[in-house]
């Protein structure tokens, strides 16, 4: 019985621990790669340590010379690891740990960022490297969750998805629930788009993809009060049978007008054509690769937009990496009132003041 008793009570100390490491937040997790150094320390220090006792046994035997130490120093094996244990601390403190919530007001800051996936046929083509997102639409719904990992890193960015083909959906408004986000792009399936994308009663909608009305949607979509803390990330293979009528431009111009850089992202083969898997209910099979010439709709999108163009082609869009270097630098949004986010408490002092007081152990130990 007690046996059953601690073992249950340290099942319920290592939950409580995985759910604190999963609640800590780094506002700047680049610090980590400090760490590397340590080993590159580690050796150093024994290096020196070799060369001291070469340089002892130049004068004589160690044994003898320590015996006419007037206060012989305890060898303490323990206080070899002031050092690593204190840099190790530094390095986190660095990174900017962050947990619980802040006693001060609660100041949202961040960027909103509209994801929009183009859902239409060619994206059905499987002519991705990933074994495990082998069509576009896969490699772009992973994509759009690498970029959603990134935002919630940091916290405070909100982010919304937009999903098109002949017609545009806002299926996810900008938010900062990231569970709920991640849900929605999870559940996103290029065989089965919403039924709201596909080609309806409009005179307009004459191609099945159609990304001048997506980006009108993904507009909509931004709040008018945080102009230019705002972005459009468009994940798509750049093709339209109908790409002579420029249907984009529409869309170019809506997010020109209100000063929202579209970030295209271009994924497939641009080199040879791939015939999709429409099913077995499909009479028109066609070719589609990624079109992503300079006279091409993604790149013109992101010219026209002040955005850039990622070409991920056939490997897996690194978003949150685009996002981290290109995104999330540039003007915050920034909330004071009844809609604020509470942000995270910074811990850095909890770990900085023990590193600083093992650096100084570590000092007094080598004097």
């Amino acid at each position: 019985m007690l046996l059953f008793t601690a073992s249950s009570g340290l099942g319920g100390l290592l939950t409580d621990g995985r759910e604190f490491l999963a609640a800590v937040r780094l506002g700047r997790p680049a610090a980590l790669w400090l760490l590397a150094l340590l080993p590159l320390l580690a050796l150093l220090n024994r290096y020196a340590a070799r060369r001291r006792r070469a340089a002892l046994a130049g004068v004589g035997r160690p044994a003898a010379l320590t015996g006419q130490l007037t206060h012989p120093r305890p060898r303490r094996r323990w206080a070899g690891l002031t050092y690593p244990l204190a840099w190790l601390l530094l390095v986190v403190g660095l990174a900017g740990p962050r947990w619980g919530e802040s006693d001060e007001p609660g100041v949202a800051v961040g960027r909103d960022t509209v994801i929009v996936i183009d859902l239409s046929r060619s994206m059905l083509a499987e002519d991705m490297a990933d074994p495990g997102a082998k069509s576009r639409w896969e490699a772009a719904r992973s994509g759009a969750l690498d970029l959603l990992a990134a935002m919630e890193r940091r916290g405070g960015h909100r982010v919304g998805v937009v999903l098109f083909a002949a017609r545009p959906k806002l299926v996810c408004p900008l938010t900062t629930d990231y569970k709920h986000a991640r849900a929605v792009l999870r559940a996103v399936n290029g065989r089965f788009p919403p039924p709201e994308c596909r080609p309806g009663p409009e005179a307009d909608a004459t191609s099945g993809t159609r990304f001048g009305a997506a980006l009108v949607a993904a507009v909509a979509a931004h709040d008018p009060r945080f102009v230019g803390a705002q972005d459009i990330v468009l994940i798509s293979d750049g093709d339209d049978p109908e790409e002579s009528d420029r249907e984009w431009v529409r869309g170019a111009n809506a997010a020109r007008t209100a000063n929202v850089p579209v970030h295209t992202v271009g994924v497939g083969n641009p080199g040879q054509p791939t015939v999709p898997d429409l099913g077995p209910d499909a009479v028109e099979p066609f070719s589609t690769k990624l079109e992503e010439g300079e006279d091409k709709p993604l790149k013109l999108i992101a010219g026209e937009t002040q955005g850039e163009y990622v070409a991920a082609r056939t490997g897996p869009p690194r978003l949150g990496e685009f996002f981290l270097n290109c995104i999330e630098g540039h003007k915050l949004r920034t909330v004071v009132g009844d809609d604020q986010v509470p942000q995270p408490k910074e811990r850095y002092p909890w770990l900085l003041a023990p590193a600083l007081a093992l650096f100084f152990v570590g000092w007094l130990r080598g004097r």
